[in-house]
Formats: C-alpha cells, sequence, structure tokens
C-alpha cells in the first residue's frame, strides 16, 4: 500500500515539472467528450473521481489543479451518465492550463449489442480562445468484443456552436466517429483508448482528431485506482493564432464506487 501511494505521488511530481518545462502544452479534452464504458462488475449505478495537484512555493511556483468525476444509473434497458473534468495549471505569473467540460447522456437499448445514444457536451479552453462550447449529438452504438479487446463503436450526428474570444461564433453539423476500446492486462489493470474523427458535414477538410490511450489499474481493494493517460487532438482550421495540434501526458488518482 505505501509503495503504491509513493508510486502515485512520485508520477504525479515528474508530470507536473515536464509541463513546468513545456509550457505551450494546453492539450483539450473537450470536443465531444461521451463517457466511456463503464467497469463491468457494477451493473445499477456507479461513481468515479479522479484528483491531481502540485502546489510548490520558492525557488519555482507551480500551481496545478485538476479534477474530474464520472456518474452513471442503469435501468433495465437505459442508462444515464454525467462527466465532467477540468485542469487548471500556472507557471510562476503565467498561465498554462485553463479548461474544462461538462457531458450528460442517455442510452437505450434497442437490441444487443445495439442502442442509441444521445448527449450533450458543454466545454471551455482558455487557450485555444474557446469561451463556450455545445455539442448536441445522436446516433447507434454498437458494442463489439474480438478476442480480449471491447470495442464501443458510434456514429453520430453533431450539432455544434462555439463562442471564440473577440465575439466570433461559429455553428456547424459535423459527424463523429467514435471507438472506444478495453483490454484487460490483469485483474487489477485495463488498457484503455479513445478515437474520434469528426469532420464537418458540408467541409470535409474541416475535421477534429482526437486520441487517447490510458493505463488504469486498481492498488487497493476496488476503490483506489492510479490512471496515466496520453492525449493528442488535432483541429485542421484552428483559429488563428492557435497552433493546430495538442498532446499532453495526465496522471491522476482515482477513487471508485458503485454497486
Amino acid at each position: 500500500m505505501k509503495s503504491a501511494l509513493l508510486l502515485c505521488a512520485l508520477t504525479a511530481l515528474i508530470h507536473q515539472t515536464a509541463w513546468a518545462q513545456f509550457p505551450s502544452l494546453r492539450a483539450t479534452d473537450t470536443r465531444t467528450s461521451t463517457p466511456e464504458a463503464v467497469m463491468q462488475d457494477r451493473k445499477d449505478w456507479g461513481l468515479d473521481l479522479a484528483f491531481g495537484g502540485n502546489f510548490n512555493r520558492g525557488n519555482t511556483d507551480v500551481d496545478y489543479i485538476s479534477g474530474g468525476f464520472s456518474a452513471f444509473k442503469a435501468w433495465s434497458d437505459s442508462s444515464a451518465y454525467l462527466n465532467g473534468s477540468m485542469i487548471y495549471n500556472t507557471f510562476g505569473s503565467r498561465k498554462i492550463l485553463n479548461q474544462g467540460s461538462l457531458t450528460a447522456r442517455y442510452d437505450r437499448e434497442i437490441q444487443r449489442p445495439w442502442k442509441i445514444f444521445a448527449f450533450n457536451t458543454n466545454a471551455y479552453n482558455e487557450f485555444i480562445r474557446l469561451d463556450y462550447r455545445s455539442t448536441t449529438g445522436v446516433g447507434p452504438w454498437y458494442d463489439a468484443q474480438w478476442g480480449e479487446v471491447k470495442h464501443g463503436l458510434s456514429l453520430a450526428i453533431t450539432h455544434e456552436y462555439e463562442n471564440f474570444k473577440g465575439g466570433l461564433a461559429e455553428s456547424a453539423a459535423r459527424l463523429s466517429l467514435r471507438d472506444v476500446l478495453r483490454l484487460p492486462l490483469s485483474q487489477a489493470a485495463e488498457l484503455r483508448a479513445d478515437f474520434f474523427y469528426r469532420p464537418k458535414m458540408d467541409a470535409i477538410g474541416d475535421y477534429h482528431l482526437f486520441a487517447e490511450i490510458g493505463l488504469e489499474t486498481i492498488i487497493w481493494k476496488r476503490n483506489l485506482g492510479l490512471k496515466l493517460a496520453w492525449i493528442d487532438e488535432y483541429d485542421s482550421r484552428p483559429q488563428p493564432g492557435v497552433k493546430p495540434n495538442d498532446a499532453l501526458w495526465l496522471s491522476a488518482v482515482t477513487l471508485h464506487f458503485g454497486e
């Protein structure tokens, strides 16, 4: 137990140091961030919490706060989800990260492995000049299993509204193709990946790509875990002065509840 907690602390420290050395990294997980598959051993309800933080004063002034939650409630043929996240990071007097998102989703099973899902995501990200984004979508979801790898495949039609700094507002219809996969590595660890491709329906050259690969482990009973993740996002037509690509490493201690 002590060694596991020490690993968490060292991992968080390493990643915070990396952010301080590369302040231009400002990746975001705010575009249509719908909930992923829940742990199989929780059928009725679940709540996951994630925390990260680092506060240093002296020769180097660094503040870092991250938090997130994911909750679900299941009925006979339906499930409702609510999840949110935020990241805030400063280095000295310079702000590096300031972003967050909140997502609501509803699933209705049609006939296994098919279901229909609808969602709404609200988000902000200061460093891509985004004051507010709202994305609403609906479409089919297919649960598949190839060997030990479990997939959630979906195709959704979405409407996206964005408000940027300076008063610029944009509204667009997009397709959202997604693959969420889980690969069990042991009874206490699994590899997760999440891939998006979101082209504009009337201009296919305007698209977003998103990828997340993470390792999630349970380090104490079923309730305390550790998540390490790599995130990359690409916008083919970013706002003026905004780079098209962002990449980020994340680490967090996670708490799991449910039955």
